[in-house]
């Protein structure tokens, strides 16, 4: 019984020593953390799985998925002396990629025109120059993406909003796409630059 009175009657300690001891234990932590940590992105599962799907989606249905640069032009593209002739097409997503994509990305109203090669030597780049007519004046064109399927191609140009509450003045923009050297072996193919409303298709040798 003593000793329980004797308990009820200490003293706690200053809590300057708690704050003490709270600080000790902060600082090397945080240099710890700073020193150590990974750059980059944040883990984001939710994100990663969906990604993992997408590929193995397109996978089973026949699609290989290629990241293309796409680089947005001053002024309309120049003629090309070889240039494919392009056909027009009504515009969407074919059924297939439609229904294999999970977030299908916002694409262009229209694609007025393409100059593209008609040929290439097999393990050259391919590169292509269009005119497109973006979503909206507060979105800007950031991605191309090539889905194959045998001999038929299929690009999508990706946008996303423009920083802060920027605005582009035209909805209109001439925009340059290179595909990456040994993407196509030899044969011909059939490519399509995908619009909302209107598409643009053209053949392609490889040499």
């Amino acid at each position: 019984m003593s000793d329980r009175l004797d308990s009820l009657h200490r003293r706690p300690w200053p809590m300057k020593w708690i704050v003490l001891g709270i600080v000790a234990c902060i600082v090397p932590y945080t240099w710890l953390t700073l020193a150590y940590r990974k750059d980059g992105p944040a883990h984001q599962p939710y994100q990663d799985n969906k990604d993992r799907a997408q590929v193995l989606r397109l996978l089973d249905s026949g699609f290989y998925r290629i990241e293309l640069s796409l680089a947005i032009l001053g002024a309309s593209a120049p003629p090309l002396p070889a240039a494919a002739e392009t056909e027009k097409l009504p515009g969407g997503l074919p059924p297939l990629l439609r229904d294999v994509l999970i977030d299908p990305p916002p694409i262009p109203a229209q694609i007025p025109f393409v100059v593209a090669p008609s040929s290439l030597l097999a393990g050259a780049p391919y590169a292509f120059s269009f005119a497109c007519a973006q979503p909206d004046n507060d979105e800007h064109a950031v991605t191309a993406t090539l889905y194959r399927r045998g001999s038929e191609l299929v690009v999508l140009v990706g946008y996303d909003a423009t920083p802060g509450s920027l605005q582009t003045r035209k909805l209109e923009a001439f925009a340059h796409v290179e595909m990456p050297s040994h993407t196509l072996e030899p044969g011909l193919y059939q490519m399509t630059l995908l619009g909302a409303r209107e598409s643009r298709r053209w053949k392609i040798e490889v040499l």
